[in-house]
């Protein structure tokens, strides 16, 4: 696979990342096949791990450590803390690295920072920001970063407000059209050498009869990698396929493919940028919350 720089951290990973959120029995997985799955990403040249303090009540984390414990030198874990506060940080940190069996989180984010409201519960005095430069004095996390899934201003504020190593964003095709990360975030972030992980990419599904054209918009994008929910050992080898063949889409293959799922894009189908969650039937305002 084609490896790119990570930003100014030295590093450089493979376009294909693995996304943990999905190794778990809520997406009928179990352990055996969860632990055989990340092995085989390992061995067939992945090197980047996301998951998450909150996914499935600790289950992602569990897991993926229990191959972590023989194999934490060949690996790049990011995990990320949902408590906004300094000692609720802090807890999920400490419950994050048992679970991960790990002494040391190389990328550590706050997660999903979805209005200025939580920008600024994660930023302020006593927040979630000050346990994170804390850890990293205390080498507890190497890289400090930091999610959003809905409006990429919110991201162009906390970069004047911290020198973030790295984002994560939403950068499906279906998210182009709307409230637009790689329009609006990616120029400055690479501007300012800040890497940048592809999240989305699938649009939680509604964009699984398009895999290959999917992966290849996410790739062909000036992001650092692209991580990738699998769940099962089918997904994982189609998505080593689609990376380890990667040409960049040309401009005539992404028209069509814009053109080919512009009915999806609504908010019924991007729940990440729709107004509620639960109710998504209205478009998440530009700079709600500020």
């Amino acid at each position: 696979m084609q490896s790119r720089p990570f930003g100014k951290t030295g590093e450089s990973f493979p376009i294909l990342s693995f996304g943990g959120q999905r190794i778990v029995d809520a997406h009928n997985c179990t352990e055996d096949e969860a632990i055989k799955i990340v092995n085989t990403a390992i061995d067939r040249g992945i090197r980047y791990f996301d998951t998450a303090w909150v996914y499935s009540d600790g289950q992602a984390e569990t897991r993926l450590g229990k191959v972590v414990k023989h194999r934490r030198s060949e690996m790049w874990l990011a995990t990320k803390t949902y408590d906004g506060s300094h000692d609720g940080a802090r807890r999920q940190l400490e419950q994050s690295l048992g679970r991960l069996q790990t002494d040391h989180i190389d990328e550590w984010r706050l997660h999903n920072i979805w209005d200025y409201a939580r920008l600024d519960e994660f930023t302020s005095k006593g927040g979630a920001l000050e346990a994170a430069i804390k850890a990293r004095e205390e080498g507890l996390i190497r890289y400090i970063s930091i999610s959003c899934h809905t409006d990429p201003q919110i991201l162009l504020e906390a970069l004047k407000r911290f020198p973030f190593d790295s984002a994560l964003i939403a950068v499906s095709a279906l998210d182009h059209f709307i409230l637009s990360f790689a329009e609006e975030f990616l120029p400055l972030a690479n501007a300012k050498g800040v890497a940048t992980i592809g999240m989305k990419v699938l649009g939680l599904g509604s964009l699984t009869h398009e895999v290959e054209r999917s992966l290849r918009y996410a790739f062909s994008l000036p992001l650092s990698t692209v991580i990738v929910g699998m769940e099962t050992m089918a997904q994982l080898e189609q998505n080593l396929s689609i990376a380890e063949n990667f040409t960049p889409m040309t401009d005539e293959e992404r028209l069509a493919f814009f053109k080919d799922i512009m009915l999806l894009v609504r908010p019924q189908n991007m729940r990440w940028k729709a107004a509620d969650w639960n109710d998504p039937r209205e478009w998440l305002p530009r700079n709600r919350g500020r």
